[in-house]
C-alpha cells in the first residue's frame, strides 16, 4: 500500500459516505422490504469505491475485506456452536422440560419478571447473552406462548435479561474488552457498571410487572392452550428432572472458568448423549440434527413452529449477515471514514457532560454502521481515552460508557448480528421487540442524566480537579 498516494478522507465527505450507507440499511429495512444481506452488499460496494477514490488499489481494498472477515471468525465458530446446543437441548428434552415445568407452576402475572431474571442469572453464569437466549431464552418463549402471552413481550424480558448478564458478568468477552481496551480493572470497570445499569434494571423489572398485572393478567391464559401444551409434550418426550442436567454441567463449566468453545462443545455433545439416551434418539440421527435442527411434528402447528428449530444451518444466514458487516467496517475505518467522523466527535468535548454523551452516541453510531460491537469498542477505547485523561476522568467512566450504548443497544439494531441473532433464534422481529426491551434503550438514558448531574462520574484520585470545575 503506497501510502503517499492515498488521500485522507474529508469531515464532509466523510459524514456523505456514512449517510449514504446508513440511508441504504434503513431504506431496505424499513420501506422496500429488501433482505438486509443484500443492502449490505450494496453498503460495500459504495465504500469500496470510496476507497479507491481516496488513492486505495483493488488489492488493498480486497485485503481490508480479508481482514473483516478474518476479525470475526472466532465469533462465528461460536455462533454455529450454538446452533448445535439448541437444537442438541431441544432433542434432549431439556428445553421441553423447562418449558413443561414453567407452565405447570408459573404465574401469568409474574412471567415477564421471571423471564428477565432468568435470563440474568444464565447470563451471568455463562457470560454470553447469546448462550442465554438460545437456551433459557427459547424455553421461556416456549412458556409464554403456552399462556397466551405476546411473543414481543416475552422476547423483549428475555433480552433484557440476557444482556444484563452479559453486561454484568465477569466471564463476558465485551466486560473483559471494555475494560482492557479503556485500560482500567474489570472490577473497577464493574463497579462503575453498577451506577447506570442497576438503576436501570430496577425500572425494567417494575415496568415488567406493571404490564404483567395489566396486560397479562386481562384473561389472555387459556386453560386449553395450556393443557394442550403439556398433553404434547408429555406424549413426545420422556421428561423428567434428569432432562436439567446438561444446564447443571454447563453451570459447572462456567464455574471451572472454561474457555466458551469447549463449554458449547461440552453442552452440545451432553445434550446428544442425552437425547439418545433418554429420548431413543439414534447415533446418526443425532448428528443429523446438529446440523438440520431439531423438527417434530406434533399435530399442533404452535408446538412444532416453537420447537422446530436450532442446528447449525439455521446459523448460516446469521453468518453471512456477520460476514458483510465486519467487510463493511473494516473498509469504513482502515480508509479513515469512521475515524475522521469520531476525531470530530472529540475535538468539541470539552466537559465531562459532552463527553460522555459523546462517548454514547459514538459507541451506538459506531456499531451500528460496523456491525460489530468489538470494532466500536476498539476504536472508541483509542479515540475517546486522550480526552477522558485530559479532563482527569477516571477510564471507568470511558469502560462504562462503551457498554452503555455498546452492549446494551447491541440487539436493537436490526442489521447488527446481536440483533439480527436475537431476531432468529427468538422468532421475534427486532422492530416488534424493541419497544419492550425495556433495558436496552433505559441504560443509556440513565448514562445520560448522570453525565448531565455530575453524578457517578469519577474523577482521578477521586477529586474534581479545579479545570474540570470551570469548565462545567
Amino acid at each position: 500500500m503506497d501510502t503517499k498516494k492515498i488521500k485522507t478522507p474529508t469531515f464532509g465527505a466523510a459524514i456523505s459516505i456514512l449517510v449514504v450507507i446508513v440511508a441504504i440499511l434503513m431504506a431496505s429495512l424499513l420501506w422496500l422490504n429488501i433482505d438486509i444481506r443484500i443492502a449490505l452488499m450494496f453498503a460495500i460496494i459504495v465504500a469500496s469505491v470510496y476507497a479507491m477514490y481516496l488513492g486505495f488499489k483493488w488489492d488493498d481494498v480486497e485485503k481490508m475485506m480479508k481482514d473483516g472477515v478474518y476479525s470475526m471468525l472466532i465469533a462465528t465458530f461460536i455462533l454455529m456452536l450454538i446452533g448445535c446446543v439448541i437444537a442438541t437441548w431441544i432433542a434432549s428434552g431439556t428445553i421441553p422440560y423447562i418449558i413443561y415445568i414453567g407452565l405447570k407452576i408459573i404465574n401469568p402475572k409474574f412471567f415477564l419478571i421471571c423471564a428477565c431474571l432468568a435470563c440474568s442469572f444464565m447470563s451471568i453464569a455463562c457470560g454470553s447473552s447469546w448462550s442465554s437466549a438460545g437456551t433459557v431464552g427459547i424455553a421461556f418463549m416456549g412458556i409464554g406462548a403456552g399462556l397466551g402471552i405476546n411473543p414481543a413481550l416475552t422476547a423483549g424480558a428475555v433480552i433484557s435479561g440476557c444482556y444484563f448478564g452479559d453486561k454484568m458478568s465477569p466471564f463476558s468477552d465485551t466486560t473483559n474488552l471494555a475494560s482492557a481496551m479503556s485500560g482500567t480493572s474489570l472490577f473497577s470497570h464493574m463497579g462503575s457498571m453498577l451506577w447506570t445499569t442497576v438503576p436501570s434494571y430496577i425500572i425494567a423489572i417494575i415496568m415488567y410487572g406493571v404490564l404483567g398485572f395489566t396486560t397479562v393478567s386481562k384473561g389472555t391464559v387459556d386453560e386449553s392452550t395450556v393443557n394442550l401444551y403439556l398433553d404434547n409434550l408429555d406424549k413426545h418426550f420422556n421428561l423428567s428432572i434428569v432432562c436439567l442436567l446438561p444446564i447443571v454441567v454447563l453451570l459447572v463449566v462456567v464455574i471451572k472458568k472454561a474457555p466458551a468453545i469447549p463449554g458449547l462443545i461440552v453442552s452440545a455433545f451432553l445434550g446428544a448423549i442425552m437425547a439418545m439416551i433418554m429420548q431413543g434418539t439414534s447415533f446418526v440421527d443425532i448428528f443429523n440434527i446438529m446440523y438440520n435442527g431439531f423438527t417434530i411434528d406434533s399435530g399442533v402447528a404452535d408446538i412444532d413452529r416453537l420447537l422446530n428449530r436450532g442446528g447449525l444451518s439455521s446459523m448460516l444466514w446469521t453468518v453471512a449477515l456477520y460476514f458483510f458487516a465486519c467487510i463493511l467496517g473494516n473498509i469504513l475505518d482502515v480508509t479513515g471514514v469512521l475515524r475522521t467522523v469520531l476525531q470530530k466527535f472529540v475535538s468539541i468535548t470539552k466537559k465531562a457532560n459532552t463527553l460522555i454523551t459523546a462517548t454514547l452516541a459514538s459507541s451506538f453510531i459506531m456499531q451500528a454502521l460496523t456491525g460489530s460491537l468489538e470494532s466500536s469498542m476498539l476504536i472508541n477505547s483509542k479515540l475517546f481515552a486522550p480526552a477522558y485523561d485530559d479532563l482527569d476522568i477516571d477510564r471507568k467512566v470511558l469502560s462504562r460508557s462503551l457498554e452503555d450504548t455498546g452492549t446494551m443497544c447491541a440487539a436493537l439494531i436490526p442489521w447488527n448480528s446481536n440483533g439480527m441473532y436475537m431476531a432468529s433464534t427468538l422468532g421475534v422481529a427486532t422492530l416488534s421487540y424493541i419497544p419492550y426491551c425495556f433495558l436496552g434503550w433505559l441504560t443509556p438514558v440513565v448514562a445520560l442524566i448522570l453525565a448531565w448531574t455530575g453524578i457517578g462520574v469519577f474523577y482521578k484520585n477521586g477529586k474534581k480537579p479545579e479545570k474540570a470545575e470551570k469548565a462545567n
